[in-house]
C-alpha cells in the first residue's frame, strides 16, 4: 500500500523534533493521527498527535527537501530554526521558492494529544 502524502510529510517534519518513528493510529479524509516515537527503546519517549489536514491541504513536497536539509545540517534546535532560510544554499530552489517554502514551514501546526485532549503543538519558528 502506498504511504499517504500526509504521513510522508509528517515523517520528515517530525525529524525536527528527534522523532525516530511514527505509528499511525487513524487516518480520515480530514485528519491523520498517530504516535510520535522519540526513542524506540524507551516506551515513555512518545507523544500522541493529530494533524487536521486533508491530503489536498499538505505543504508542497519541496518542503520535505528543505526540512531534510535543515535536519542534516543541524540548522535547528527542536522547534527553533537557527539559520535564516534566505541564507540556506539550495541549488534546487530559487529565492521565490525558498520564501514560499519558509511560509509553508512556519504555517504547519500539528496538535499534541494528551489523555484524549489536544494540548500543545508541534510548530517551528525563528
Amino acid at each position: 500500500m502506498n504511504e499517504s502524502k500526509r504521513l510522508n510529510f509528517l515523517k520528515s517534519y517530525l525529524k525536527l523534533y528527534g522523532v525516530e518513528k511514527i505509528e499511525l493510529t487513524n487516518e480520515t479524509a480530514d485528519s491523520i493521527s498517530g504516535i510520535a516515537i522519540y526513542d524506540e527503546n524507551d516506551p515513555e519517549e512518545k507523544q500522541e498527535f493529530i494533524w487536521h489536514k486533508s491530503e489536498k491541504e499538505i505543504p508542497s513536497p519541496e518542503l520535505n527537501i528543505l526540512i531534510e536539509k535543515i535536519v542534516t545540517e543541524k540548522w535547528h534546535n527542536g522547534d527553533k530554526i537557527t539559520k535564516d532560510i534566505d541564507e540556506i544554499e539550495l541549488a534546487e530552489f530559487d529565492n521565490e521558492t525558498k520564501k514560499r517554502l519558509e511560509y509553508q514551514l512556519f504555517d504547519v501546526e500539528i496538535k499534541m494529544v494528551d489523555d484524549g485532549e489536544e494540548t500543545d503543538s508541534y510548530f517551528v519558528h525563528y
